[in-house]
């Protein structure tokens, strides 16, 4: 229950009118709203809140935030709080709120992983603890603010996921949840757009380190060849986790089960934790280690971090197999797409076991900014190195990348999906494996339907 006089103190507000002295929860949607509910209008590039305000009213008969200087939109119901801003508003809330709990928090960002590692360790730590967590990747500054929002009771561990297209992103949601441990999985070319250069996306990243609660934890990547050499800062607790480096925890693959996953070993201090995964790529080993030195850390013991592992299964679209009515395999990689996670997921289709042939179906990587060129025609090369037999593109960056390929006779790029999918089909038999991967925009997931 929020009261008028704690939601005013909160936000900064300005009392307008009063109709309801109290509301049953925070609100963003005016078609979703439930009675009691207090509504924020929040303005996007193409909405704004405030012409919703009437229609929240009429589901809610509640009230509203408003901005100063949109009095105009408003009608005579409901009590009405003035704000300089509301997106701002939707956060002070939420951190007012965080400020009432006792709760540990956990914040986890990256260039890659940062979703699987989120979810995985959260299966881990369900089963031993009380847990609060952002779905799915609502990691940008709305989708954690209703995440706090929608916390009930008082959860041991919060676990926020944290992201990132623009500088100081990190920093702002480092500050509204003041996280007690923080992880960065990797640091990797993406979002370049708003953050220019890997050297910005390191800076933008790092800010979570540094604006960890004084004591906190740092979960570090020694496999990364970025965080270590510049993370510098004497008041955290450091704890590393690595495949390739000596580390504070290590993990090894005991036996490789193919399409079905791997038995894993992971070393940690003092013990080693014998479990399995269905996951698929060296990539996922990383965010299953990633996770698992995290819940040791605050206190998982071996059962729940074994058992939290061997039961988590990969989400749609994030390297998930899928098997044909005719017999192949479709590797549905379509959720997004960067030049670390392209890498990564040719890989792994070449590390798995094929009868037949293998085939990529590969849509452009969106928000590279002045790099694109560079890194679709390092796409190419990759390619080219990585000997797969039939590459099928589309998209307009997909240009570069066959430019790098042009003395490959079966490297082709298709004007349309509609084209792609028919020589894909034609051309696909039992036993082969094809993986279909590209940015969100790409809309990949079309090709795999059309595949199944």
């Amino acid at each position: 229950m929020w009261h008028v006089e704690e939601i005013i103190k909160a936000v900064k507000g300005v009392l307008l009118r009063i109709e309801n002295p109290s509301f049953s929860n925070i609100s963003t949607d005016s078609r979703t709203i439930r009675r009691g509910e207090l509504f924020i209008p929040l303005t996007g590039k193409n909405f704004d809140g405030h012409a919703f305000i009437r229609a929240a009213y009429d589901r809610s008969h509640a009230g509203s935030i408003c901005e100063k200087g949109r009095q105009d939109m408003l009608h005579d119901g409901g009590t009405v709080i003035l704000v300089d801003d509301a997106m701002q508003a939707l956060i002070d809330l939420a951190h007012y709120k965080k400020g009432l709990t006792k709760s540990s928090v956990i914040a986890i960002t990256g260039s890659n992983g940062k979703t699987t590692t989120k979810e995985i360790l959260a299966n881990i730590l369900k089963n031993g603890f009380s847990v609060h967590y952002n779905e799915k990747n609502f990691n940008n500054a709305i989708g954690v603010s209703k995440s706090i929002l929608s916390m009930e009771g008082e959860p041991e561990f919060c676990i926020f996921e944290l992201g990132t297209n623009s500088k100081g992103e990190i920093k702002q949601l480092a500050q509204l949840t003041e996280p007690d441990v923080s992880l960065i999985t990797n640091v990797n070319p993406s979002h370049l757009e708003g953050l220019l250069s890997l050297e910005g996306v390191l800076e933008e990243k790092l800010s979570l380190f540094y604006n960890t609660k004084e004591s906190g934890k740092v979960i570090v990547n020694a496999d990364d060849p970025n965080i270590l050499t510049r993370y510098k800062d004497d008041r955290h607790i450091l704890i590393t986790y690595g495949i390739s480096n000596k580390a504070d925890f290590n993990l090894s693959v005991e036996e490789s089960l193919g399409w079905n996953g791997s038995r894993l070993v992971l070393k940690c201090p003092g013990m080693e934790i014998k479990t399995k995964t269905t996951l698929l790529g060296k990539h996922n080993l990383y965010n299953i280690l990633a996770a698992a030195t995290i819940a040791h850390s605050i206190g998982a013991d071996a059962g729940l971090i074994s058992e939290g592992i061997e039961t988590f299964n990969s989400y749609a679209m994030r390297l998930e197999p899928v098997k044909s009515g005719k017999g192949y395999i479709v590797l549905d990689d379509t959720y997004n797409a960067n030049p670390s996670s392209m890498a990564w997921a040719i890989k792994t289709l070449l590390d798995l076991p094929c009868k037949g042939k293998r085939m990529v179906i590969l849509g452009d990587m969106k928000e590279l900014g002045e790099k694109t060129s560079f890194y679709h025609r390092e796409l190419g090369r990759f390619l080219k190195e990585a000997g797969i037999p039939i590459i099928l593109l589309i998209g307009e960056y997909m240009m570069e990348t066959l430019d790098e390929l042009r003395d490959s006779e079966m490297a082709m790029l298709f004007e349309s999906k509609e084209q792609l999918i028919d020589y894909a089909a034609k051309n696909l038999k039992e036993g082969d494996a094809v993986l279909v991967k590209g940015s969100r925009a790409a809309k990949m997931e079309e090709i795999v339907e059309a595949l199944k």
